[in-house]
Formats: structure tokens, C-alpha cells, sequence
């Protein structure tokens, strides 16, 4: 898996598109749904906004969150209900989906 953060396509629930900085294990998981398309053309989400989360629990009893890029992305949508996660030991674990938090806007773009 490879390290780090990466640029990516954020879609708003209203269909708007920002970038966001996401792990880049992340963006490699079809099932979070981003798209790295355009993301150069794309302005940062606004500050103050948070993306919407799927959270889970791993084997350990560990709370996990992971961000989602769009609606239909089957993490969001409930199609998958799981997802994979590098831990600190390098070892590959696995979160249970066993709850979403929708995105917040504290701020409002200009058109």
C-alpha cells in the first residue's frame, strides 16, 4: 500500500466538487468512492466543512472512521460493510461499517 497523502475529488451532497488532501490507501478503495479526475481544476474544500464519515469497529473493539468521497460510494450506500486498513504494525485489518455521519458546513462558499 503506499504511503502518505494524495489530492482527491470530494463530492458534496449537493453535488458540488472540492479537492481534498486523503491518505492515499484511501483513494485506492473503490468503496470510498474517490475520484482523482480533475482534482487539479478543482478548489480545496472550504474550511470549516467536514466530509462525510462511515465508522466502524475492528476486531479489537477499536472505533475506526474513514472519510467517503460521494453518496454512491457503496461504503456510504451500505453495499459494503467493511472496509481495509493499514494499522501502525503494517498489518492489514478490517473495520466493520456500524455507522455513517453525514458532511457539515460551518461556512459558505462564494458562487
Amino acid at each position: 500500500m503506499p504511503r502518505g497523502f494524495t489530492w482527491a475529488v470530494y463530492e458534496t451532497d449537493d453535488g458540488r466538487l472540492f479537492a481534498l488532501r486523503v491518505d492515499a490507501d484511501s483513494v485506492l478503495d473503490s468503496a470510498r468512492g474517490w475520484l482523482t479526475a480533475s482534482v487539479t481544476t478543482t478548489n480545496p474544500l472550504p474550511r470549516g466543512w467536514q466530509p462525510r464519515v462511515v465508522v466502524g469497529i475492528d476486531a479489537s473493539g477499536h472505533i475506526r472512521h474513514t472519510r467517503i468521497g460521494r453518496v454512491d460510494a457503496s461504503l456510504w450506500t451500505g453495499a459494503s460493510p467493511f472496509w481495509l486498513y493499514e494499522a501502525s504494525d503494517r498489518s492489514t485489518q478490517v473495520a466493520t461499517v456500524i455507522g455513517r455521519l453525514q458532511e457539515r458546513k460551518t461556512a459558505t462558499p462564494a458562487p
